[in-house]
């Protein structure tokens, strides 16, 4: 026979199989034995009383027929979110970035108890590479030893390795790798590009995560091979990666982050392998529902038999990630969820008793009243398959009104959570998993079927032994003309995956494509992001060469695992938006009439400029963290009314907008430099004025923080003027107010620079439109990410063509939302956001639904697409919205044939908000399978008031020259933070 192990060792329960996947087919499903026990805190010691259970039940099987054991653990994960220092290392962080990223430093979207355990060394380094691939700068030996000898002096055993764009140019990573290795030959070395993909901050912050549990997870993984030896097998050690494919024990050393979170997936892929050839399973997704003791975890598997993965980033212990997870809902509900009961009425946790279920539960002596007790007692039928406690404690305590509201609370939770994870107003099935799952009732709504498959209290452990191998590439090409084209590219990538997969172990007949996706980069002319993954059976027959043991294993091979100690630090954290009271909390105007932003209001405002985006302008993020590193360092930023600008001028024309031109793929990697410092430096001395005042371009996006950027004490040192010249985000940098109210104007004089000692000056064009062609066609070489700052502004113009209170505006909506939550007040967030901006009469609540459909296209320099949401309803309505980096208009159809009616166009402003969270979703985050809502906002007056407006920002500069204009309300002006709340 031919056998594998499976083992998903939990917080609480080490769950352990014995499998014959030759028998798969079989009522058994190939399980020879399976076993239960609880998690030791000597972990190798758990594994090897779990392995010699299972030979206990078949005592007749060989120890030799065992082809490997795959163990499925929550152990790294679980360091990082308990903080636990005794697990976890200091970290050195060197950045290849030239004169980027510094002024957002290495960790800093950390919780601050995490940071000051991981926190060993920061250094910014020569080095890096823009999207086009040539260098920002060459590296420099002389500089990377320097730092090496400040890394040794600090006795720091791991380096983390990050340079710009290194997933589509890593030899630069490479090339330091190997000057620190000769210089520090003892030291563990992390290349950002191994880690994950594009998503500067993301990337380094995984890398950082991996770096800082190497040592433990090497502990860990030597023990885990240990267990195995003692028993006498000699087959390899896998573990569990989170995407339901497996690792060898060397690869996981090097790289433990893979493992986060694999639980949820080994119980989802075990589901599938349980329920494998039901009719109802072919072809289509299915919701697995994990149910243990204290939660249940609820995730779709797609048709290809592995998880949806999460839209776009990820949180572990409050660190944001761009490393892959699975989509999965958390709800407090269990075998041990504590049930309340009165006057019939019934509440089911989300507290739980936990692992003190044979302690505390009514079925075994205690007094506290579980989901278990009543479920048993009114199910006395599943009592031997659960087998605990003694069922005449609980026979006949409860009135049977008593179990119809439990019943009903159990599935009121349940069918909520599952509308949230499915894709389409369809019922899908549903596979019920995990020790807790008897708890559930066998009919859902939302369900074509439930089903509870044999052997479901150990799924995560059938889930780990049936893990398949995958490969992957993630990378950006740069595609000339005259080169291969794209699909051909697209090929190469899916025959370098396959290869990885099978240098893996994977059997090569068997390997597919499970991932596919070219999507052009904005601005950067035949340049696309390629993302492919393939996964594959285990190739039986060479298992055993692919992932045998290493020599360094064999050779620091333990006779006992040790016991793992806790260390948990209790650091005091940073500011968060959840330890305020939102509803009371007023911002700082003084007595001068000037609002100092501190890291509440730019919480709020994160939340808010991404709204007024409108789908474009980028992600705000990386901004929010750079202005938030200033106010952390003392820095004083100052917004100040329109009404008050003449205190604040002894020059006309002083007043400046400024703004970041370029592609939104290229923002999140290339973090900034001092573009605008050096552009409006430079504008300065061209026109003979110092700048007094300053306003961002567009208040919508990324940019909505651009004027902070330059505002600071250390830099300009002048306030923000709370006005744009968009009050939302457009594309173009012709789309103002003051291109549509003002005669004859001009942006220019204007300065672009790319932080690199590239700074040009446009001294003058005929109009704003050749203006923005001389941009674009500059951004290519200059890195396709460049700041921008524009020609001074009177105070006339600035009264006469800019939107007003736009600052506040962003602040209010920001405020609304973290207020929602904050009051868990989460369905009605349409509402509240449409309160923020001035009511009914300004904002219209439009649709919500499930993303079904994305298409992109690159032209021009801008993606173009539309994005099909399908309504939760048996009528299955659809809003269709074109895009150009900012969504254009909104149509509703009752079906694919349907032309639709148009609901909302620009100028009014559109809005695609997460259901969940409220916050904006951007075109480039537009996936498959998210929940959203729609909302229209009435825009400035001054983009309704004249035809010339409407041409400007309506659907006519988009190319839809058919599209009619109906307003979805009457705009009101914000009212100003800086009025409200002036010596209050």
């Amino acid at each position: 026979m031919s056998l594998l192990i499976g083992i998903d060792v939990g917080g609480t329960n080490t769950d352990s199989v014995l499998l014959d996947p030759t028998k798969s087919k079989e009522s058994n499903r190939g399980v020879l034995a399976w076993n239960k026990s609880n998690t030791t805190s000597d972990v190798s010691n758990g594994i090897e009383s779990a392995i010699k259970s299972l030979f206990e039940q078949v005592p007749n099987v060989k120890k030799e027929e065992i082809l490997a054991v795959t163990i499925g653990t929550t152990h790294f994960i679980n360091a990082v979110i308990e903080k636990d220092k005794a697990r976890l290392d200091k970290v050195a962080v060197l950045r290849l970035c030239g004169p980027y990223s510094r002024t957002t430093p290495p960790f800093a979207d950390f919780p601050s108890g995490l940071k000051s355990i991981l926190n060993g060394y920061i250094g910014f380094l020569d080095g890096g590479h823009y999207v086009h691939g040539d260098e920002v700068q060459p590296i420099n030996e002389a500089e990377v030893l320097e730092h090496c000898q400040k890394i040794k002096e600090l006795r720091l055993k791991s380096v983390v390795l990050v340079g710009q764009f290194s997933p589509m140019v890593n030899d630069h990573e490479d090339e330091v790798e190997k000057i620190i290795a000769k210089a520090l030959p003892d030291i563990s070395i992390v290349k950002s590009y191994e880690i994950s993909g594009l998503g500067f901050l993301e990337r380094e912050n995984a890398a950082i995560l991996n770096a800082a549990i190497l040592r433990f997870a090497k502990k860990v993984i030597i023990s885990f091979n240990a267990a195995v030896q003692r028993i006498g097998l000699t087959c390899p050690v896998l573990l569990t990666q989170n995407d339901g494919t497996i690792l060898s024990s060397h690869i996981a050393r090097r790289i433990p982050i893979s493992t986060f979170s694999s639980g949820a997936t080994n119980s989802m892929r075990g589901a599938s392998f349980l329920c494998a050839g039901e009719d109802e399973l072919k072809d289509t997704s299915v919701i697995v529902v994990d149910v243990g003791g204290t939660t249940t975890d609820v995730g779709i598997l797609l048709h290809t038999g592995f998880p949806r993965q999460a839209a776009s980033h990820s949180l572990v212990g409050g660190v944001r990630m761009n490393f892959s997870m699975p989509h999965v809902e958390s709800i407090g509900l269990g075998g041990g969820s504590i049930v309340r009961i009165s006057n019939e009425e019934v509440s089911v946790g989300p507290d739980s008793v936990g692992n003190e279920i044979l302690k505390r539960s009514i079925i075994c002596g205690g007094d506290t009243v579980t989901a278990t007790d009543v479920t048993i007692a009114f199910n006395g039928s599943i009592y031997d398959d659960v087998k605990i406690g003694n069922f005449n404690l609980v026979d006949k305590t409860f009135d049977h009104s008593i179990m119809e509201n439990f019943t009903k609370e159990v599935t009121h939770k349940l069918e909520k959570v599952i509308d949230r994870m499915r894709t389409s107003p369809d019922p899908l099935p549903v596979l019920l998993v995990g020790g807790g799952s008897f708890i559930v009732p066998n009919a859902l709504e939302g369900a074509s079927k439930v089903l509870r498959p044999p052997f479901y209290n150990v799924a995560n452990a059938i889930g780990a032994a049936m893990s398949k191998i995958s490969g992957s590439v993630h990378t950006i090409k740069l595609l000339p003309p005259d080169s291969m084209s794209k699909e051909d590219f697209l090929e190469k990538c899916i025959e370098e995956a396959r290869s990885q997969a099978i240098q893996r172990g994977a059997l090569k007949s068997s390997i597919t494509v499970v991932e596919l996706s070219h999507d052009p980069v904005p601005y950067v002319p035949n340049t696309y992001e390629f993302h492919v993954k393939v996964v594959g059976d285990v190739d039986f027959s060479k298992l055993q060469k692919a992932f045998n043991f290493d020599d360094a294993t064999k050779s620091t091979i333990v006779e006992s695992g040790g016991e793992v100690l806790k260390d948990v630090t209790e650091a005091a954290e940073d500011f968060s938006i959840e330890n305020i009271d939102i509803n009371q909390y007023k911002p700082t105007v003084n007595d001068k009439r000037e609002w100092i932003i501190n890291e509440i209001d730019l919480e709020f405002l994160r939340i808010g400029t991404y709204i007024l985006g409108c789908g474009g302008g980028g992600t705000p993020y990386p901004s929010f963290l750079d202005i938030r590193h200033l106010v952390r360092q003392g820095e004083i930023l100052k917004v100040i009314d329109i009404k008050d600008i003449k205190n604040y001028i002894k020059d006309e024309g002083s007043i400046i907008p400024v703004g970041f031109a370029g592609s939104p793929t290229v923002a999140i990697e290339q973090l900034k430099s001092e573009e605008l410092v050096h552009a409006a430096r430079s504008l300065s001395k061209f026109i003979g004025k110092t700048p007094e005042l300053v306003y961002p371009l567009e208040i919508g996006g990324g940019n909505g923080f651009t004027a902070f950027e330059i505002a600071a004490t250390s830099r300009l040192n002048i306030p923000v003027v709370d006005c744009d010249l968009m009050g939302r985000a457009y594309p173009t940098l012709w789309q103002t107010t003051a291109n549509a109210c003002l005669e004859n104007f001009k942006y220019s004089p204007a300065v672009i620079s790319n932080g690199n000692g590239n700074t040009m000056i446009i001294s003058e064009t005929a109009s704003s439109v050749i203006l923005e062609k001389v941009v674009r066609v500059s951004l290519t070489e200059l890195g396709t990410h460049v700041g921008k700052v524009s020609s001074p502004m009177t105070e006339a113009q600035i009264i006469a063509g800019t939107v007003h209170k736009s600052i506040s505006l962003a602040w209010r909506i920001g405020k609304a939302v973290a207020l929602a939550k904050q009051e868990l007040d989460i369905e009605n967030l349409p509402s509240r956001i449409i309160d923020s901006v001035g009511g009914p009469q300004v904002g219209k609540y439009l649709f919500t639904g499930k993303i079904i459909d994305v298409s992109r296209k690159l032209y021009k320099g801008h993606v173009y697409g539309e994005v099909v949401i399908e309504e939760d309803s048996p009528s299955k309505r659809q809003m269709v919205i074109p895009f150009k980096n900012e969504n254009i208009y909104c149509s509703i159809r009752q079906d694919k044939n349907d032309s639709g009616e148009i609901v909302c166009s620009v100028p009014d402003l559109i809005t695609v908000n997460e259901v969940d969270t409220g916050e904006a979703v951007g075109t480039p985050d537009y996936k498959y399978g998210l929940m959203v809502f729609v909302l229209g906002i009435s825009p400035s007056d001054k983009w309704t008031s004249t035809q010339k407006a409407l041409d400007i920002g309506g659907t006519k500069a988009f190319g839809f020259n058919d599209v009619e204009y109906k307003p979805v309300g009457k705009y009101v002006e914000p009212v100003s933070v800086i009025d409200e709340y002036h010596l209050s």
